[in-house]
């Protein structure tokens, strides 16, 4: 199928015939048309809402297209600008009729994007003829080609990580063949594997794009019977051979917390650690590791390492994350400068950001690209709208090469956002911002087991425990101030017969 493109007034009549249209198509692909009629009606319905202010163009525009294993369905509306998906498509998004949402303004007007799982995307891996291999496991003789990952080579790597791994893989989407042959076919997944004789991988070291210029490295695994060849140290050198011939400016690891090793090898390769990402992933299960699953969100350390110069550049950090940014900046050798918040500083008035929800893993993106005077009204009304959603987790990114930063992201600390990474040239260079992004986190749930954790050195312990320090005490905060509220209330009530 390929792009539809339908456009409609913005009134019953025109919204039923963008619903009927993206149901048509979806279900010509074996999907559920029900679900994407439903929504891409509750899309139309809040764009006709916010279209009631006397615009000049109030047509509503639908694209639809297949995506990989998803079927994409995108709205553009010239009405009130928006911050985040309408609260109902994310109420639909909990309920599982949708897989992600993504809700932005583009210069000229909204564009609101719902994805829909196709039936291939749910087709597991088949495990009926394999079995987990033990880690002594017999050496094979057979040879290995080492070359670029290929589209045809996805059901090859989950059969490899089920043999390595079990169903323990934490990456769970790895075990999904035609989500992995989607990304490579886009472009999204790169890597490089060893393949035998027989057409099975025996070892892989993979990376996605995370932006324009960064990608994140992983996935890297080695069948048992082909371990002791140096194949992954083989393979990681392709990897960054490749990585520089297209252009990638940095890399990102996000080492586990449970083990020193990815830590050590991310450091020992030039890498810095950057922060902490708090229960950021769904309960996992590592072999040898944990003792089976575990009862809460998985945390990650995040390490980068830039794979070309970077180049100098001033930052505004808000003075709650400082001490952390230090930390990080003085284990580095980046060419950066922290500045002071300026009490004069020009900005526009409004903010622009766009938002994300992954309602697999309960995750929401605030991404912010331009710093307004209305910056802390803005990104509290995304991150309510995600939480209503039943986030569990929500990053907010903010750009530090911006003056305004220092000053209107001061209050954020105040939202229960605390310090997650610091990233340099995260995003595409744009006049003074060259796209640095400091990550702040918002955690649902603060019960994560610090006990387990292990450190490569004192440095990465210093930076995580400070995280971990700011992330209580937000969380404490919040509520802190609800107790003085509710005390409040009581007293006031108290007085009511007075």
């Amino acid at each position: 199928m390929g792009v539809i493109n339908v456009s409609a007034p913005a009134d019953a009549s025109g919204i039923t015939v963008l619903a009927a249209s993206a149901r048509s198509a979806v279900e010509s692909l074996g999907g559920d048309g029900d679900s994407v009629g439903l929504v891409v009606r509750q899309l139309g319905n809040d764009a006709r809402v916010r279209l009631q202010g006397g615009e000049e163009d109030s047509t509503l525009a639908l694209t639809a297209e297949v995506k990989g294993t998803e079927f994409l369905v995108t709205l553009r509306d010239f009405g009130e600008p928006i911050v985040g998906a309408p609260e109902a498509i994310l109420l639909l998004l909990e309920a599982g009729l949708a897989t992600s949402a993504d809700a932005r303004t583009d210069g000229l007007a909204n564009l609101t994007e719902v994805r829909f799982a196709l039936p291939s995307h749910n087709q597991m891996l088949d495990t009926d003829s394999l079995e987990i291999l033990p880690d002594d496991s017999e050496p094979s003789t057979e040879e290995v080609t080492l070359r670029e990952l290929r589209i045809e080579d996805a059901a090859a790597l989950t059969r490899t990580l089920y043999r390595c791994y079990g169903w323990s893989y934490p990456l769970h989407a790895m075990y999904y063949p035609e989500r992995i042959a989607a990304a490579i076919a886009s472009g999204e997944r790169i890597g490089q594997v060893a393949v035998s004789d027989s057409g099975e991988i025996a070892a892989h070291w993979g990376a996605v794009y995370l932006s324009d210029s960064v990608v994140e490295t992983g996935g890297t695994v080695t069948d048992p019977r082909f371990r002791r060849r140096g194949l992954a140290n083989q393979l990681g050198e392709r990897l960054l051979e490749q990585l520089n011939d297209l252009g990638v400016t940095g890399r990102v690891r996000e080492p586990v917390m449970t083990h020193t090793a990815t830590q050590e090898i991310a450091i020992r390769e030039g890498a810095t650690m950057v922060g902490v990402y708090l229960g950021y992933t769904a309960p996992m299960q590592q072999v040898g590791i944990t003792h089976g699953m575990q009862s809460t969100r998985n945390s990650l350390s995040v390490a980068y390492g830039a794979l070309k110069p970077l180049s100098p550049a001033s930052m505004w950090i808000p003075r709650p994350y400082e001490p952390m940014a230090r930390i990080v900046l003085g284990a580095s050798s980046w060419p950066r400068t922290l500045e002071a918040a300026q009490s004069d500083v020009i900005c526009p008035d409004r903010t622009v950001l766009s938002t994300a929800y992954d309602s697999g893993n309960l995750l929401g993106v605030v991404d912010v690209t331009v710093v307004g005077k209305d910056l802390v009204d803005e990104v509290d009304s995304a991150l309510d709208q995600l939480k209503r959603a039943g986030a569990e987790y929500v990053q907010v990114r903010l750009p530090v090469n911006q003056p305004a930063l220092g000053t209107y992201a001061a209050g954020l600390t105040e939202l229960g956002l605390s310090f997650g990474a610091l990233i340099p040239q995260f995003r595409t260079s744009l006049g003074g911002d060259i796209g640095d992004v400091l990550i702040t986190q918002w955690l649902a749930d603060l019960s994560f087991d610090v006990s387990e954790w292990v450190f490569a050195n004192d440095d990465v312990k210093n930076l995580v425990e400070s995280v971990v320090a700011q992330a209580r005490d937000v969380s404490n905060r919040g509520t802190q101030r609800q107790r003085r509220a509710a005390r409040r209330a009581q007293l006031f009530a108290a007085l009511d017969d007075f």
